[in-house]
């Protein structure tokens, strides 16, 4: 580690650290040599009093000096030019966030709603993160308790960064996991041997396999919906559950029963029936509009009358030439914990 030199482009608190962590690296503890110290490497174009007997009046003067407001006023122009770009490597949001507190502490901006106008502008052409900073902003006044702090804005930025990161669009590839039983949701070629004698669908292994990936297909457009958010699948979208493996679609019958309980039988077919739109239902408390990876669940079809099947999986089993599946269902009981499905993305 080199002696730092202060030339008015460091923060003189940060500069001051620096040179007191030299110091004790060395072993000199004495206040008044390192105070010699740091006035030896203070720039001569830099002026400073002799009487300055401590380090509160060291930092005292240097900010006070011309130079500290033009390397404000040069941070003040980095964090409004500044522009987060989607990740592209490792550890970038960190490290641009980072940067940005660090810019903001060395221009001394300690107003939450400047500090809240610098970051909101550094990611606004992005009209998903736009809505929701602003959307959650709003929920949190809403309930008295303000962003008042640098920390808080800066973990609301991360959290919206991350759930579009993590949010699912249609064509996205997902898997399904039934909470209670931790098995996936999945389907094979091979037919049931009672009902409809469609493709089985069945609570399968407790890791992901083939059998257990599903594309998300768009049901219809929504006049309601923004344009960016055309292609997100949000909560109550109408939507197609498509099988990867066998290139299927899920679907509930109203007709034929399930092969233990005598429920409404769960198969994939060729054939996409009028029912055959699902609806994810959220379970979470967050307030949100998108449906994310790692979010917990119900699945739904229409029904009529304006009643619903949901999805459930449980512990009883049928048997298909000697090889034994787990029951996946559609009911309209009251729902309970076995109908709770984890959603993991893919690709």
């Amino acid at each position: 580690m080199e002696l730092p030199k202060y030339s008015g482009t460091i923060h003189p608190e940060e500069w001051l650290k620096q040179i007191q962590t030299y110091c004790y690296l060395k072993d000199i503890e004495d206040e008044q040599k390192i105070l010699k110290i740091c006035k030896l490497m203070i720039n001569s174009t830099i002026s400073i009093s002799n009487e300055i007997n401590s380090f509160n009046e060291l930092t005292k003067a240097l900010k006070s000096h011309t130079s500290f407001n033009i390397f404000k006023d040069s941070c003040k122009r980095k964090l409004q030019i500044m522009k987060y770009i989607p990740e592209q490597e490792e550890n970038y949001t960190a490290t641009f966030l980072a940067n940005f507190c660090t810019l903001c502490n060395n221009a001394e901006i300690n107003n939450p709603e400047e500090i809240k106008s610098l970051l909101f502008n550094t990611y606004s052409s992005n009209e998903f993160f736009k809505d929701e900073m602003i959307r959650r902003m709003d929920i949190i006044n809403s309930k008295g308790q303000p962003l008042d702090y640098i920390n808080e804005i800066v973990k609301l930025f991360n959290d919206v960064v991350f759930d579009e990161f993590n949010t699912i669009k249609y064509g996205s590839l997902i898997a399904l996991k039934h909470v209670t039983t931790g098995r996936y949701l999945s389907s094979c070629n091979i037919d049931y041997k009672t009902g409809s004698h469609r493709k089985v669908i069945f609570a399968g292994e407790k890791y992901c396999n083939p059998h257990a990936l599903w594309f998300l297909t768009k049901f219809s457009s929504s006049p309601l919906k923004k344009s960016y958010q055309q292609n997100m699948v949000l909560y109550n979208d109408k939507f197609y559950l498509n099988h990867k493996e066998t290139d299927k679609t899920f679907s509930l019958s109203f007709i034929y029963k399930s092969p233990t309980t005598g429920h409404s039988e769960a198969f994939c077919d060729n054939k996409i029936y009028s029912k055959s739109e699902w609806q994810f239902i959220s379970l979470n408390s967050n307030n949100t509009l998108y449906v994310k990876s790692k979010d917990i669940v119900n699945l739904r079809e229409q029904a009529y009358n304006d009643k619903y099947l949901y999805l459930r999986s449980h512990d009883f089993t049928f048997t298909i030439d000697d090889e034994k599946f787990q029951e996946v269902i559609g009911h309209s009981d009251r729902i309970g914990a076995n109908d709770e499905w984890f959603i993991e993305l893919i690709e």
